[in-house]
């Protein structure tokens, strides 16, 4: 069977695809370039924000009906039914958990219940026959999204080639339950494992789009923050840090595979207890060239990671810190723990530092209760910052989320567009301003795209430069040296030299 995998979302998605990728190449499946040539279209969804979950039905009704589709990723675990399966557990006397989503389920040979509903009733009738106190069954069972998720119902009923929706957490499970639901399964690596992050993904190339030279390592999944505005603890589950020795196994294996850019990814990524001593682990790699990580909370910073920032070459001078909102008080009913004095101090460290660091952010517009003072504050800490960029996100209330319980969404849309328009029109300038700093100088390029007229990539700082296309052919996803030769807002020009 060839399948073909659609990633929305962020980086995390990116090197759960890679597993993907390798879990069912170990299957005996094979992965292809385009739909067209696919048997199995799976989708690993986002949920960060509705527009994220509409583009999924869009694309699917792109999908020709003749290709199975599969669908997982944060939409699905978010959309669990939860009280369904708890339902299920008070049935018999909490013999059910809810599922490896919650780390609880150890066995490498579990049974599969939940592609039906009455599956369910199947596995209980058939266990129990044989041990009637049920002893063992709550460490056994692993029960599927499709009984237990509204959201394959309501896609099914639109789109009958929808065959599987499954959680990613489950995915060391795949090769058993793609049997349950009658694929024909070689051997299974015994290295493919229960906790999905262990798996290495197969080859180099991590984000499925011919960057050969760079990895995305998850060094945690989940979160425990709780922003109010936030989906991912309950799309993730709390937050799980892995261990250093299976983050470095990773690590090896990538570069050993001629990655020269690693990228360590977690939702609080320096929260990780040993951060630090990873990222000095993989500095002493001669083979990598770049080293960097996303995305961080300004509170887990300390000296020593913003000494290795000033000294350290291979850790690349590029932060992106989300700030959210510069008012004090929307940053408090965000529950984000932190001040914009806070914040502020924490870009002076970064400006004090002997290297030249570049900052990017996300902002959010037209949180609950955003007057005019507060946006204007949110310029103000824009200005302030210098950031090189802003990812902007208009709010719109997240069902299950903090801030949709407790908050009712009183900006008016047509507030939050203008006041999106004013923060880019700033952004713009401010973006302007820095490139003319980047004029002249001779600078590393990963390359990412490649046109009939130019060539597309990112510098150190994770800034975009448009290249002048040489006569000779190049690929995507390697590095080349780059003379720049004008700035402008969010785009760098330059040759190859």
């Amino acid at each position: 069977m060839k399948f073909h995998i659609i990633v929305y979302g962020c980086q995390m998605n990116y090197s759960d695809s890679a597993r993907i990728r390798a879990v069912l190449i170990n299957c005996g499946f094979s992965y292809v370039e385009n739909i067209e040539d696919a048997d199995i279209v799976i989708l690993d969804t986002c949920s960060v924000r509705q527009k994220s979950e509409d583009k999924v039905f869009g694309r699917l009704k792109q999908i020709p009906k003749d290709k199975k589709v599969w669908i997982t990723g944060c939409m699905i675990q978010h959309n669990l039914n939860l009280n369904k399966m708890k339902k299920y557990e008070e049935t018999i006397q909490n013999n059910f958990n809810l599922g490896n989503f919650q780390g609880k389920l150890k066995t490498k040979n579990p049974i599969i219940a939940g592609i039906y509903e009455s599956n369910i009733e199947d596995v209980l009738y058939q266990y129990k026959k044989s041990n009637p106190d049920m002893k063992g069954f709550k460490d056994q069972v692993l029960l599927l999204n499709n009984a237990f998720n509204p959201l394959y119902k309501k896609i099914k009923k639109r789109f009958d080639n929808l065959e599987l929706v499954f959680r990613i957490d489950d995915l060391g499970f795949l090769p058993q339950i793609l049997e349950k639901i009658g694929y024909k399964i070689e051997k299974v690596d015994e290295n493919i494992q229960n906790e999905y992050t262990g798996i290495i993904p197969g080859g180099a190339n991590q984000n499925l789009e011919k960057r050969a030279k760079t990895a995305f390592v998850p060094i945690q999944t989940g979160c425990s923050q709780f922003c109010a505005y936030c989906i991912v603890p309950y799309a993730r589950g709390l937050e799980k840090n892995r261990s250093y020795d299976d983050i470095l196994k990773e690590v090896d294996y990538h570069i050993s595979n001629g990655v020269e850019e690693i990228i360590l990814v977690g939702q609080i990524v320096n929260k990780h207890p040993e951060f630090n001593k990873i990222i000095k682990a993989i500095l002493k790699y001669k083979n990598i060239k770049w080293i960097r990580y996303t995305s961080p909370y300004p509170t887990y910073y300390n000296d020593e990671l913003f000494s290795m920032h000033e000294n350290e070459e291979k850790l690349c001078p590029h932060i992106h810190i989300p700030a959210q909102s510069g008012s004090n008080k929307i940053l408090k009913k965000m529950f984000r723990g932190y001040t914009v004095e806070q914040f502020k101090e924490f870009i002076d460290k970064i400006y004090s530092l002997d290297r030249n660091i570049s900052i990017t952010t996300d902002m959010i517009i037209g949180f609950p209760s955003e007057t005019e003072e507060d946006f204007q504050a949110s310029l103000e800490l824009v200005e302030y910052a210098k950031f090189d960029m802003i990812f902007m996100g208009v709010y719109s209330p997240r069902p299950g989320t903090l801030g949709a319980k407790k908050y009712d969404d009183d900006v008016w849309a047509q507030t939050k567009s203008n006041r999106r328009s004013q923060m880019n029109s700033l952004l713009s300038h401010i973006s302007f301003e820095n490139n003319q700093k980047d004029v002249g100088k001779i600078q590393d390029v990963m390359t990412t795209k490649i046109d009939e007229k130019a060539i597309i990539g990112y510098n150190e700082q994770m800034k975009n430069v448009i290249i002048k296309k040489p006569d000779y052919d190049m690929n995507t996803g390697n590095f080349c040296c780059v003379e720049i030769k004008k700035g402008d807002s969010f785009n760098l020009y330059g040759e190859i030299i």
